[in-house]
């Protein structure tokens, strides 16, 4: 809400010295200028007073109730005293455990990420096993980091993988910062490659996740498209495929539309805070991607937004961050039936619906 202009030019003068010199003045000749003096100030200190009451609060603005069985398809959870991070890492963040991601949440189902600073995802498969123990009724599902330093991944029987999946793993994910190489072509390729061949993604339904640059998934376009080893694979970018507002209707922004509309190529739409200052900006690229394949959107809050800008061993706070404004503003772009698909429909097909 903003102010009446002429709300603000009566404030401001009466801020002003000379309204002081005048008001004693009137006080002191006239009894009845006083009375009027005294109310006028009572109702414009009044008035002020409403405007800021009025005014809205950063970040208070409830989130838009989401719909039963919607899904959070992109969190972390860290627990460094049982599950130590690599000492090779980048950056490094505070604690964040299950139960503030579960109360935090506002998706009744959630999908946790192995981060890269991660040492292995026995974190991951201890939150997991908690999860099911402690939140029977909801789905809490995790997505392994395709770690380049851990050479264990290749020779992996199909026992063991088994067991990932019984324990609630359903994608693989590949990044291409924080020691990846996400700006070669030939490294992202081998690493697709590698996932698509030692992984169960057919017999387990199993997807790849992947963090790029928008120029890598254009370029990746043809090989996704045509490879022998990737032809059939569910692919997943995260974090809008990393599109910003300048990106949009390029020839690497057209390049990402057409692989949506493939039909078996998605995006983690969120943490849009990521992509632009001014979240609002993205509203093109979402409402691209949601007409391109409306069946292609999931959403991913990003919790507990950590600050990968900050290097060092050193825990960093997260940075503050407002889904609710996000999802708002998402609600405001999407018709009913994409908002549905995003939440409910779309990550029940990529991840599968009931319990590992």
């Amino acid at each position: 809400m903003s102010a009446d202009p002429s709300l603000k030019i009566a404030l401001n003068i009466l801020d002003t010295p000379d309204f002081s010199f005048l008001y004693l003045r009137f006080s002191e000749q006239n009894l009845a200028l006083n009375t009027l003096a005294m109310k006028l100030t009572s109702l414009l200190a009044l008035m002020a007073t409403n405007v800021a009451i009025s005014k809205p609060t950063q970040g208070k603005i409830p989130a838009p109730k989401l719909p039963q069985l919607s899904w959070n398809t992109h969190t972390h959870c860290f627990d460094p005293e049982r599950h130590p991070f690599k000492s090779s890492r980048s950056y490094t963040p505070e604690a964040a455990p299950l139960k503030d991601l579960i109360k935090q949440s506002p998706a009744d189902n959630v999908m946790i990420v192995q981060a890269t600073i991660e040492d292995g995802y026995s974190g991951l498969l201890d939150t997991l096993a908690k999860g099911h123990e402690q939140y029977p009724s909801k789905q809490i599902l995790g997505t392994i980091f395709w770690d380049p330093e851990d050479s264990s991944l290749k020779n992996k029987t199909d026992a063991e993988w088994d067991r990932l999946h019984k324990a609630g793993v359903r994608s693989v994910r590949i990044h291409g910062s924080y020691g990846g190489s996400g700006d070669d072509l030939d490294w992202v390729l081998e690493k697709f490659v590698q996932v698509a061949t030692y992984c169960p993604l057919e017999r387990h339904g199993w997807t790849i996740s992947a963090q790029l640059p928008l120029a890598m998934w254009s370029k990746m376009k043809d090989s996704i498209l045509d490879h022998p080893k990737l032809k059939g694979v569910r692919i997943i970018a995260d974090h809008n495929g990393s599109a910003t507002p300048e990106d949009y209707e390029t020839n690497q922004f057209n390049d990402f539309l057409a692989l949506l509309e493939t039909g078996r190529f998605y995006s983690k739409v969120g943490a849009l805070h990521r992509r632009a200052d001014d979240v609002a900006l993205m509203e093109p690229i979402i409402k691209a991607f949601a007409t391109a394949a409306p069946g292609g959107l999931v959403w991913g809050s990003d919790w507990p937004h950590v600050n990968a800008s900050v290097k060092g061993l050193e825990p960093t706070p997260p940075l503050e961050v407002d889904t609710n404004e996000e999802l708002r503003l998402l609600r405001e772009w999407l018709t009913d039936d994409q908002w549905e698909k995003m939440f409910v429909c779309n990550p029940a097909q990529v991840f599968g619906m009931g319990k590992p």
